[in-house]
Protein backbone atom coordinates (compact mmCIF):
# COMPACT_ATOMS: atom_id res chain seq x y z
CA UNK A 1 0.00 0.00 0.00
CA UNK A 2 2.63 2.52 1.04
CA UNK A 3 4.46 1.87 -2.68
CA UNK A 4 1.19 2.40 -4.21
CA UNK A 5 0.33 5.65 -2.51
CA UNK A 6 4.37 7.04 -3.14
CA UNK A 7 3.82 5.58 -6.98
CA UNK A 8 0.82 8.22 -6.50
CA UNK A 9 2.51 11.18 -4.62
CA UNK A 10 5.11 11.26 -7.37
CA UNK A 11 2.62 10.90 -10.95
CA UNK A 12 0.91 13.48 -9.28
CA UNK A 13 3.93 15.71 -8.69
CA UNK A 14 5.14 14.60 -12.37
CA UNK A 15 1.70 16.05 -13.38
CA UNK A 16 1.68 18.95 -11.65
CA UNK A 17 5.33 19.39 -13.52
CA UNK A 18 4.56 18.39 -16.87
CA UNK A 19 1.74 20.83 -16.58
CA UNK A 20 4.13 24.16 -15.73
CA UNK A 21 5.99 22.60 -18.62
CA UNK A 22 2.98 23.05 -20.96
CA UNK A 23 1.78 26.52 -19.63
CA UNK A 24 5.58 27.70 -20.42
CA UNK A 25 4.89 27.30 -23.65
CA UNK A 26 1.82 29.86 -23.49
CA UNK A 27 4.38 32.53 -22.16
CA UNK A 28 7.26 32.43 -25.12
CA UNK A 29 8.51 35.77 -24.07
CA UNK A 30 8.77 35.07 -20.05
CA UNK A 31 12.09 35.48 -18.33
CA UNK A 32 12.82 34.45 -14.62
CA UNK A 33 16.02 35.04 -13.14
CA UNK A 34 16.63 32.94 -10.93
CA UNK A 35 19.40 33.39 -8.38
CA UNK A 36 20.64 35.02 -4.69
CA UNK A 37 20.93 38.62 -3.47
CA UNK A 38 22.32 40.39 -6.45
CA UNK A 39 19.70 38.81 -8.46
CA UNK A 40 17.43 39.82 -6.40
CA UNK A 41 18.36 43.73 -6.19
CA UNK A 42 20.49 43.86 -2.84
CA UNK A 43 22.55 46.87 -2.63
CA UNK A 44 20.42 49.04 -4.92
CA UNK A 45 19.60 52.18 -3.40
CA UNK A 46 16.49 52.86 -5.26
CA UNK A 47 15.13 49.09 -4.72
CA UNK A 48 14.06 48.65 -8.22
CA UNK A 49 15.50 45.27 -8.24
CA UNK A 50 18.84 45.58 -9.30
CA UNK A 51 19.67 44.59 -12.64
CA UNK A 52 16.76 42.72 -12.85
CA UNK A 53 14.50 45.88 -12.81
CA UNK A 54 16.53 47.33 -15.31
CA UNK A 55 16.65 43.73 -17.51
CA UNK A 56 12.85 44.24 -17.02
CA UNK A 57 12.40 47.63 -18.55
CA UNK A 58 14.81 47.14 -21.39
CA UNK A 59 12.74 44.09 -22.55
CA UNK A 60 9.55 45.31 -22.07
CA UNK A 61 10.38 47.97 -24.69
CA UNK A 62 10.56 44.80 -26.56
CA UNK A 63 7.74 43.52 -25.83
CA UNK A 64 9.00 41.02 -23.28
CA UNK A 65 8.39 40.09 -19.46
CA UNK A 66 10.79 39.75 -17.16
CA UNK A 67 9.67 38.13 -13.28
CA UNK A 68 12.04 38.28 -10.16
CA UNK A 69 12.17 35.29 -8.64
CA UNK A 70 15.34 35.21 -6.79
CA UNK A 71 16.15 34.31 -2.99
CA UNK A 72 18.65 36.43 -1.21
CA UNK A 73 21.54 33.86 0.43
CA UNK A 74 20.98 30.94 -1.94
CA UNK A 75 23.53 28.63 -3.49
CA UNK A 76 23.58 25.99 -5.93
CA UNK A 77 21.88 23.41 -3.59
CA UNK A 78 19.42 25.85 -1.91
CA UNK A 79 18.15 27.24 -5.18
CA UNK A 80 17.46 23.21 -6.55
CA UNK A 81 14.99 23.08 -3.86
CA UNK A 82 12.89 26.17 -5.29
CA UNK A 83 13.18 24.74 -8.68
CA UNK A 84 9.65 22.97 -8.35
CA UNK A 85 7.27 22.28 -5.38
CA UNK A 86 6.90 19.18 -3.62
CA UNK A 87 3.07 18.96 -3.11
CA UNK A 88 1.54 21.83 -2.79
CA UNK A 89 2.91 24.79 -3.30
CA UNK A 90 4.55 27.43 -0.58
CA UNK A 91 2.81 30.75 -1.15
CA UNK A 92 5.80 32.19 0.37
CA UNK A 93 8.59 30.57 -1.39
CA UNK A 94 9.64 31.80 -4.97
CA UNK A 95 9.27 28.99 -7.11
CA UNK A 96 11.16 28.94 -11.26
CA UNK A 97 8.47 26.38 -12.32
CA UNK A 98 5.14 27.45 -11.10
CA UNK A 99 5.53 30.83 -12.71
CA UNK A 100 6.10 28.94 -16.03
CA UNK A 101 9.02 31.33 -17.76
CA UNK A 102 10.30 30.09 -21.58
CA UNK A 103 13.94 31.81 -20.48
CA UNK A 104 15.80 31.31 -17.26
CA UNK A 105 18.46 33.86 -15.72
CA UNK A 106 20.86 31.59 -13.34
CA UNK A 107 22.13 34.24 -10.98
CA UNK A 108 24.13 32.91 -8.92
CA UNK A 109 28.58 33.20 -7.82
CA UNK A 110 30.94 32.07 -5.37
CA UNK A 111 29.84 34.62 -2.33
CA UNK A 112 27.23 31.89 -0.89
CA UNK A 113 29.60 28.87 -2.05
CA UNK A 114 31.29 29.63 1.01
CA UNK A 115 34.83 30.02 -1.46
CA UNK A 116 36.54 32.71 0.67
CA UNK A 117 35.60 31.22 3.84
CA UNK A 118 37.48 28.04 2.63
CA UNK A 119 40.79 27.95 4.07
CA UNK A 120 42.74 25.50 2.55
CA UNK A 121 42.95 24.34 -1.49
CA UNK A 122 41.77 21.49 -0.97
CA UNK A 123 38.73 22.76 0.29
CA UNK A 124 38.57 25.41 -2.28
CA UNK A 125 39.08 23.06 -5.19
CA UNK A 126 35.11 20.45 -3.50
CA UNK A 127 34.11 24.41 -3.74
CA UNK A 128 34.89 24.66 -7.15
CA UNK A 129 33.83 21.34 -8.63
CA UNK A 130 30.60 21.94 -6.60
CA UNK A 131 29.89 25.11 -7.92
CA UNK A 132 30.28 23.69 -11.43
CA UNK A 133 28.52 21.10 -11.12
CA UNK A 134 25.55 22.90 -9.16
CA UNK A 135 25.43 25.53 -11.87
CA UNK A 136 25.54 22.44 -14.50
CA UNK A 137 22.36 20.72 -12.39
CA UNK A 138 20.30 23.86 -13.03
CA UNK A 139 21.01 24.41 -16.78
CA UNK A 140 20.12 20.74 -17.37
CA UNK A 141 16.92 20.43 -15.15
CA UNK A 142 15.84 23.51 -17.23
CA UNK A 143 16.06 22.06 -19.94
CA UNK A 144 14.58 19.26 -19.19
CA UNK A 145 11.50 21.32 -18.30
CA UNK A 146 11.26 23.01 -21.85
CA UNK A 147 12.56 26.11 -20.26
CA UNK A 148 15.61 27.82 -22.52
CA UNK A 149 18.94 28.85 -19.38
CA UNK A 150 21.14 31.81 -19.83
CA UNK A 151 23.65 31.56 -16.77
CA UNK A 152 25.18 34.82 -15.31
CA UNK A 153 29.26 34.02 -14.93
CA UNK A 154 31.11 34.44 -11.33
CA UNK A 155 31.30 38.19 -10.24
CA UNK A 156 33.12 39.91 -7.41
CA UNK A 157 33.42 39.94 -3.74
CA UNK A 158 35.24 42.92 -1.53
CA UNK A 159 36.99 40.14 0.90
CA UNK A 160 38.04 37.67 -1.91
CA UNK A 161 42.26 36.91 -1.86
CA UNK A 162 44.01 36.87 -5.16
CA UNK A 163 43.71 33.07 -4.87
CA UNK A 164 39.79 33.66 -4.64
CA UNK A 165 40.03 35.78 -7.33
CA UNK A 166 41.76 33.27 -9.30
CA UNK A 167 39.20 30.59 -8.91
CA UNK A 168 36.54 33.07 -10.21
CA UNK A 169 38.50 33.76 -13.33
CA UNK A 170 38.98 29.76 -14.04
CA UNK A 171 35.36 29.16 -13.35
CA UNK A 172 34.26 31.68 -16.14
CA UNK A 173 36.59 30.76 -18.68
CA UNK A 174 35.24 26.92 -18.30
CA UNK A 175 31.49 28.41 -17.91
CA UNK A 176 32.32 30.51 -21.16
CA UNK A 177 32.91 27.78 -23.25
CA UNK A 178 29.37 25.82 -22.47
CA UNK A 179 26.83 25.07 -24.54
CA UNK A 180 24.51 27.83 -22.91
CA UNK A 181 24.69 31.82 -22.99
CA UNK A 182 26.30 33.54 -20.63
CA UNK A 183 26.79 36.67 -19.19
CA UNK A 184 30.22 37.80 -18.39
CA UNK A 185 29.77 39.94 -15.71
CA UNK A 186 33.12 40.17 -14.41
CA UNK A 187 34.29 41.98 -17.01
CA UNK A 188 31.36 44.61 -15.92
CA UNK A 189 32.36 45.52 -12.61
CA UNK A 190 35.97 43.72 -11.82
CA UNK A 191 38.22 46.59 -10.09
CA UNK A 192 40.97 44.57 -11.26
CA UNK A 193 41.71 42.65 -8.15
CA UNK A 194 38.44 40.75 -7.70
CA UNK A 195 36.51 43.46 -5.76
CA UNK A 196 33.38 45.81 -6.55
CA UNK A 197 34.45 48.95 -8.82
CA UNK A 198 31.04 49.87 -7.93
CA UNK A 199 30.33 48.46 -4.89
CA UNK A 200 28.22 48.98 -1.76
CA UNK A 201 29.16 46.06 0.61
CA UNK A 202 31.00 43.03 0.64
CA UNK A 203 29.03 41.13 -1.48
CA UNK A 204 26.71 43.37 -3.35
CA UNK A 205 26.87 46.03 -6.03
CA UNK A 206 25.20 50.34 -5.43
CA UNK A 207 22.79 51.22 -7.80
CA UNK A 208 24.98 52.13 -11.36
CA UNK A 209 27.21 48.47 -9.96
CA UNK A 210 23.84 46.79 -11.02
CA UNK A 211 23.16 49.10 -14.50
CA UNK A 212 27.10 48.09 -15.30
CA UNK A 213 25.78 44.41 -14.92
CA UNK A 214 22.93 45.20 -17.28
CA UNK A 215 25.24 46.49 -19.95
CA UNK A 216 26.96 43.22 -20.31
CA UNK A 217 23.57 41.59 -21.32
CA UNK A 218 23.30 41.35 -25.57
CA UNK A 219 19.92 43.41 -25.90
CA UNK A 220 18.87 40.81 -28.66
CA UNK A 221 20.09 37.64 -27.18
CA UNK A 222 16.09 36.58 -26.40
CA UNK A 223 15.11 37.44 -29.56
CA UNK A 224 17.57 35.22 -31.06
CA UNK A 225 17.14 32.22 -28.64
CA UNK A 226 13.70 32.30 -29.61
CA UNK A 227 15.06 32.53 -33.21
CA UNK A 228 16.60 29.15 -32.78
CA UNK A 229 20.29 30.83 -33.31
CA UNK A 230 22.43 27.81 -32.23
CA UNK A 231 25.44 28.01 -29.82
CA UNK A 232 28.48 29.71 -31.73
CA UNK A 233 31.36 27.41 -33.02
CA UNK A 234 34.82 28.68 -34.53
CA UNK A 235 35.07 28.84 -38.21
CA UNK A 236 37.09 26.14 -40.14
CA UNK A 237 38.75 26.80 -43.40
CA UNK A 238 41.14 29.51 -44.09
CA UNK A 239 38.69 31.87 -45.34
CA UNK A 240 39.00 35.64 -44.90
CA UNK A 241 38.27 39.42 -45.59
CA UNK A 242 40.84 40.92 -47.90
CA UNK A 243 40.37 45.32 -47.74
CA UNK A 244 41.53 47.57 -50.69
CA UNK A 245 41.28 50.58 -48.81
CA UNK A 246 40.12 52.43 -45.56
CA UNK A 247 37.64 54.87 -45.16
CA UNK A 248 34.90 52.67 -43.39
CA UNK A 249 34.78 48.89 -44.45
CA UNK A 250 33.18 47.39 -41.80
CA UNK A 251 31.10 49.37 -39.06
CA UNK A 252 28.93 48.07 -35.57
CA UNK A 253 26.56 50.67 -34.08
CA UNK A 254 25.62 49.49 -30.51
CA UNK A 255 21.19 49.03 -30.71
CA UNK A 256 21.58 49.65 -26.87
CA UNK A 257 23.85 51.54 -24.55
CA UNK A 258 27.30 49.88 -24.45
CA UNK A 259 30.16 50.66 -21.66
CA UNK A 260 32.61 47.67 -21.23
CA UNK A 261 33.48 46.33 -24.22
CA UNK A 262 36.43 43.73 -25.73
CA UNK A 263 37.57 44.20 -29.50
CA UNK A 264 38.98 41.14 -30.63
CA UNK A 265 40.39 40.28 -34.65
CA UNK A 266 43.26 38.64 -36.73
CA UNK A 267 45.15 41.00 -38.90
CA UNK A 268 47.46 40.97 -41.31
CA UNK A 269 48.46 44.71 -42.18
CA UNK A 270 49.85 45.99 -45.38
CA UNK A 271 51.41 49.03 -44.57
CA UNK A 272 51.25 51.11 -41.24
CA UNK A 273 47.83 53.00 -40.50
CA UNK A 274 44.42 53.05 -39.07
CA UNK A 275 43.14 49.35 -38.28
CA UNK A 276 40.45 50.02 -36.44
CA UNK A 277 38.32 53.23 -34.72
CA UNK A 278 35.86 53.53 -31.99
CA UNK A 279 34.20 56.51 -31.23
CA UNK A 280 31.49 57.88 -28.73
CA UNK A 281 31.22 59.64 -25.40
CA UNK A 282 33.58 59.46 -22.47
CA UNK A 283 32.03 59.22 -19.01
CA UNK A 284 32.79 61.28 -15.80
CA UNK A 285 32.36 60.44 -12.43
CA UNK A 286 29.91 61.85 -9.93
CA UNK A 287 29.59 61.61 -6.05
CA UNK A 288 27.02 61.86 -4.19
CA UNK A 289 25.53 60.84 -0.37
CA UNK A 290 22.87 58.02 -0.13
CA UNK A 291 21.00 56.14 2.06
CA UNK A 292 21.09 52.53 1.23
CA UNK A 293 19.12 50.21 3.96
CA UNK A 294 19.00 53.31 6.33
CA UNK A 295 23.04 53.27 6.11
CA UNK A 296 24.55 56.33 4.35
CA UNK A 297 27.16 55.75 1.91
CA UNK A 298 28.77 57.12 -1.09
CA UNK A 299 26.93 56.62 -4.31
CA UNK A 300 28.63 56.80 -7.69
CA UNK A 301 27.07 57.25 -11.03
CA UNK A 302 28.86 57.15 -14.80
CA UNK A 303 27.42 60.44 -16.69
CA UNK A 304 28.05 61.79 -20.22
CA UNK A 305 30.97 63.81 -20.89
CA UNK A 306 32.98 64.52 -24.53
CA UNK A 307 32.80 63.19 -27.33
CA UNK A 308 36.24 60.49 -28.36
CA UNK A 309 37.55 59.27 -30.81
CA UNK A 310 40.29 56.13 -29.81
CA UNK A 311 42.05 54.29 -32.69
CA UNK A 312 44.09 51.04 -32.59
CA UNK A 313 46.75 51.14 -35.78
CA UNK A 314 50.35 50.29 -37.17
CA UNK A 315 52.55 52.89 -36.52
CA UNK A 316 56.22 52.99 -37.91
CA UNK A 317 55.64 48.84 -38.23
CA UNK A 318 54.37 48.93 -34.60
CA UNK A 319 50.87 47.70 -33.53
CA UNK A 320 49.35 50.55 -31.39
CA UNK A 321 46.75 51.96 -29.58
CA UNK A 322 45.90 55.85 -28.96
CA UNK A 323 43.13 56.79 -26.37
CA UNK A 324 40.10 58.81 -26.72
CA UNK A 325 41.74 62.70 -26.31
CA UNK A 326 45.57 61.54 -26.53
CA UNK A 327 48.17 62.49 -29.08
CA UNK A 328 49.71 59.49 -28.01
CA UNK A 329 49.39 56.44 -27.34
CA UNK A 330 50.66 52.45 -26.62
CA UNK A 331 52.83 51.86 -28.96
CA UNK A 332 53.67 47.40 -28.78
CA UNK A 333 56.98 45.71 -29.73
CA UNK A 334 55.48 43.61 -31.73
CA UNK A 335 55.92 44.60 -35.71
CA UNK A 336 53.46 44.06 -38.40
CA UNK A 337 55.51 41.61 -39.90
CA UNK A 338 53.48 40.14 -42.71
CA UNK A 339 52.01 37.76 -40.51
CA UNK A 340 48.39 37.33 -38.93
CA UNK A 341 48.62 38.90 -35.24
CA UNK A 342 45.80 39.04 -32.76
CA UNK A 343 44.51 42.15 -31.64
CA UNK A 344 42.53 42.77 -28.37
CA UNK A 345 41.35 45.91 -26.72
CA UNK A 346 39.54 45.47 -23.36
CA UNK A 347 37.56 48.25 -21.92
CA UNK A 348 36.51 47.89 -17.98
CA UNK A 349 34.29 50.74 -17.87
CA UNK A 350 33.28 50.42 -14.04
CA UNK A 351 37.08 50.97 -13.09
CA UNK A 352 37.72 53.22 -15.98
CA UNK A 353 40.77 51.09 -17.84
CA UNK A 354 41.36 49.82 -21.48
CA UNK A 355 43.88 47.22 -21.71
CA UNK A 356 45.77 46.92 -25.16
CA UNK A 357 46.93 43.38 -25.73
CA UNK A 358 48.62 41.74 -29.14
CA UNK A 359 49.24 38.49 -30.14
CA UNK A 360 47.80 37.36 -25.89
CA UNK A 361 49.87 39.75 -24.31
CA UNK A 362 49.17 42.84 -22.27
CA UNK A 363 51.18 45.61 -23.95
CA UNK A 364 49.38 48.44 -21.72
CA UNK A 365 46.83 50.35 -20.11
CA UNK A 366 45.48 53.82 -20.14
CA UNK A 367 42.62 55.23 -17.54
CA UNK A 368 39.44 56.15 -19.34
CA UNK A 369 36.19 55.85 -19.14
CA UNK A 370 33.93 54.84 -22.35
CA UNK A 371 30.52 54.67 -23.79
CA UNK A 372 31.22 53.44 -27.49
CA UNK A 373 28.58 54.11 -30.18
CA UNK A 374 30.19 53.10 -33.63
CA UNK A 375 33.16 51.05 -34.18
CA UNK A 376 35.20 50.97 -36.86
CA UNK A 377 37.28 47.77 -38.39
CA UNK A 378 39.67 47.63 -41.32
CA UNK A 379 42.38 49.41 -43.64
CA UNK A 380 44.37 48.02 -46.42
CA UNK A 381 45.31 44.46 -45.68
CA UNK A 382 43.47 40.92 -44.33
CA UNK A 383 41.09 40.10 -41.46
CA UNK A 384 39.43 37.26 -40.02
CA UNK A 385 37.84 36.22 -36.54
CA UNK A 386 36.30 39.64 -35.06
CA UNK A 387 34.80 39.33 -31.84
CA UNK A 388 32.58 42.02 -30.09
CA UNK A 389 32.04 41.37 -26.55
CA UNK A 390 29.16 43.61 -24.51
CA UNK A 391 32.03 42.98 -21.20
CA UNK A 392 35.94 43.58 -21.11
CA UNK A 393 38.25 40.54 -20.91
CA UNK A 394 40.68 40.32 -18.43
CA UNK A 395 44.28 38.54 -19.29
CA UNK A 396 43.50 34.93 -18.89
CA UNK A 397 40.66 35.50 -21.07
CA UNK A 398 42.96 36.87 -23.80
CA UNK A 399 45.28 34.14 -22.98
CA UNK A 400 42.54 31.48 -23.60
CA UNK A 401 41.42 33.18 -26.50
CA UNK A 402 44.73 33.14 -28.04
CA UNK A 403 45.24 29.76 -27.15
CA UNK A 404 41.92 28.97 -29.75
CA UNK A 405 39.60 28.88 -26.89
CA UNK A 406 35.68 30.04 -27.90
CA UNK A 407 34.45 32.69 -25.10
CA UNK A 408 30.66 33.55 -25.35
CA UNK A 409 29.74 35.12 -21.85
CA UNK A 410 28.41 38.57 -23.51
CA UNK A 411 29.34 38.12 -27.15
CA UNK A 412 27.40 40.44 -29.61
CA UNK A 413 29.76 39.47 -32.65
CA UNK A 414 31.30 36.74 -33.94
CA UNK A 415 32.30 37.16 -37.80
CA UNK A 416 34.89 34.42 -39.01
CA UNK A 417 35.17 37.15 -41.96
CA UNK A 418 35.07 34.52 -44.33
CA UNK A 419 31.78 35.51 -45.94
CA UNK A 420 31.74 34.30 -50.38
CA UNK A 421 30.96 37.65 -50.78
CA UNK A 422 30.97 41.24 -49.04
CA UNK A 423 28.36 43.85 -50.57
CA UNK A 424 28.55 47.38 -49.79
CA UNK A 425 25.82 48.29 -47.56
CA UNK A 426 25.45 44.81 -46.55
CA UNK A 427 25.72 42.41 -43.30
CA UNK A 428 28.72 40.47 -42.75
CA UNK A 429 27.90 36.67 -41.35
CA UNK A 430 27.28 36.77 -37.49
CA UNK A 431 27.25 33.46 -35.76
CA UNK A 432 27.06 35.22 -32.14
CA UNK A 433 23.65 34.60 -30.59
CA UNK A 434 22.36 38.09 -31.53
CA UNK A 435 20.44 39.77 -34.32
CA UNK A 436 22.82 42.31 -34.70
CA UNK A 437 25.72 42.19 -37.52
CA UNK A 438 28.48 43.89 -38.75
CA UNK A 439 27.54 46.67 -42.08
CA UNK A 440 29.78 46.63 -44.89
CA UNK A 441 30.65 50.32 -46.45
CA UNK A 442 31.70 51.30 -49.63
CA UNK A 443 35.22 50.02 -49.58
CA UNK A 444 36.27 47.00 -51.65
CA UNK A 445 36.57 43.74 -49.41
CA UNK A 446 36.86 40.52 -51.05
CA UNK A 447 36.61 36.92 -49.90
CA UNK A 448 40.21 35.15 -50.52
CA UNK A 449 41.52 32.23 -48.59
CA UNK A 450 45.12 30.92 -46.73
CA UNK A 451 44.83 28.22 -49.85
CA UNK A 452 44.10 30.54 -52.76
CA UNK A 453 46.47 33.45 -54.32
CA UNK A 454 44.44 36.39 -54.69
CA UNK A 455 46.95 38.86 -55.20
Amino acid sequence: MRRILLAIVGLITLVQISGYGQAARLHPHRIAVFGSSVANGRGDEFARDGYTGLLRAMMAQRGWEVLNQSRGGDNTKTLMTRFAPEGTPDPKTRYLVTVNPSYVVVGLSFGNENLYESKTKAEKDAVYDGYLKGIRAVVDRARQNGIIPVVMLCYTRDLYTSEDYEYVRRANIEQAQWDVPTVNVLGAIDDGKGHWALGWDDKHPQASGHKEFLYSFVPSLFEALEKGKPNPVKAAGGGFARIASGAAPLTFAPEETMHPFALSFMVRPQSDGTIAVISGSTLATRTENRLNENKPFTATTLVADKPFVATLAVQNGMFSYTAAGATRGIVSSVRADGQWHHIVLSHFTARGETLFFVDGRLNGSIAERLEPKKFVVGNRGDYKELFLYRSALNADEVAAMHAGKMLKGSLEIYSPLSDADFKADGSVENRAQSLTALKVGGDRIVHADENVSTR
